[in-house]
C-alpha cells in the first residue's frame, strides 16, 4: 500500500539531516570563502599529506565520491582562494602535486570546530551505546546505497 504524501519517511530524516548539517557547515565556513565540499577536500589532501599518502584527482575523486570533473573543480576554487598550490609531477607531468598553503594551515587549525560541532549537535542526546548502534546502522545503510 503507497504512503500519504504527508506520512514522513526514512528520506524525509536523511535528507533533513544531510541539509540541516550542510547549512550549519555552512554557516560557520561563511567568513572564510570556502565551500563545505571544498573545506571537506582540503580536509582529505591535508590528511593524505600527513600520511604521505598518494593524491591524484582519481584518488580525491573516488575518496569524497565526486566525479573527476567535480573535483577539478573544487580544486581549481581551492587553488584560486589560495589555499592550494599545484604542481606537475617531477617525474610525469601528467601527474599533480599539491601543496597546502600557510592560509589553509590557519583555516584548518581554526574551524576543525566547525564539524565536530554540528556532528555533536546531531548526537547530543544520544548515549555512548546509541551512537555506536546509529553509527554501525548509518555505515550499513550506506553501504547498501553505494
Amino acid at each position: 500500500m503507497k504512503k500519504k504524501f504527508q506520512e514522513l519517511n526514512f528520506d524525509f530524516y536523511i535528507r533533513g539531516i544531510g541539509h540541516s548539517m550542510r547549512y550549519a557547515n555552512d554557516q560557520g565556513l561563511a567568513g572564510y570563502n570556502i565551500t563545505n565540499q571544498q573545506a571537506r577536500l582540503l580536509g582529505e589532501i591535508y590528511d593524505r599529506l600527513e600520511s604521505n599518502v598518494e593524491i591524484s584527482r582519481r584518488i580525491l575523486s573516488k575518496a569524497m565520491r565526486l566525479s573527476g570533473p567535480s573535483v577539478t573543480s573544487l580544486l581549481n576554487g581551492l587553488e584560486k582562494n589560495g589555499f592550494i598550490i599545484r604542481h606537475t609531477g617531477n617525474e610525469d607531468g601528467r601527474t599533480m602535486q599539491i601543496e597546502i598553503t600557510s592560509k589553509a594551515m590557519k583555516f584548518i587549525d581554526e574551524t576543525n570546530d566547525i564539524f565536530t560541532g554540528t556532528e555533536e549537535k546531531l548526537l547530543c542526546d544520544f548515549t555512548e551505546e546509541e551512537k555506536e548502534i546509529f553509527l554501525e546502522l548509518l555505515k550499513k545503510a550506506y553501504k547498501n546505497i553505494t
